[in-house]
């Protein structure tokens, strides 16, 4: 996956290099926008960039083991929304990042598989959980036909 990274960053650079930096940066924040919004309806529709399915989140039982929400019910409320991911774009690159400290918490535990604090006991003790590993971000193959569409439409000259 990295080399085919690697292949697109030239590709790009190779065209971009021929636009002038305002138009560069127009580019840029439409692609950073147009990955954005594909990565979101993947998150929303709880598969992977690889085209499986998310392992599904456990149910959540109260004091007395009575389930209190059912398990697969759907996930990551918040990081379905726009706003919860910023888009960085300069002349020279791209970048999709989580726009508050607690929903880029919330998007590593879940990205890397890690333990985190899902509440407390009653004498105040902290119960952790080890989360399952659920990538959100990445390059589908879709994605791939996606960044080529975006970057035939900056080399159209009627193109904003």
């Amino acid at each position: 996956m990295a080399e085919d990274l690697a292949e697109f960053e030239q590709w790009l650079g190779r065209i971009l290099a021929g636009m002038d930096p305002g138009r560069r940066r127009r580019a840029t924040i439409k692609l950073g926008q147009e990955l954005r919004r594909a990565n979101l309806m993947r998150i929303s529709a709880n598969v992977e960039p690889d085209g499986g399915a998310m392992e599904k989140r456990k149910a959540s039982v109260n004091e007395r083991g009575r389930v209190r929400r059912k398990a697969g019910s759907r996930m990551f409320r918040r990081l379905r929304l726009a706003k919860a991911w910023k888009v960085t774009a300069d002349e020279d690159g791209v970048e999709i990042a989580p726009a508050s400290a607690a929903i880029d918490r919330v998007a590593s535990v879940h990205q890397f598989g890690e333990t985190d604090r899902v509440g407390r006991l009653r004498d105040g003790r902290t119960i952790r959980a080890k989360y399952v590993e659920r990538r959100l971000l990445g390059l589908a193959e879709a994605d791939r036909l996606l960044i080529m569409e975006t970057a035939a439409s900056f080399l159209d000259p009627d193109a904003g």
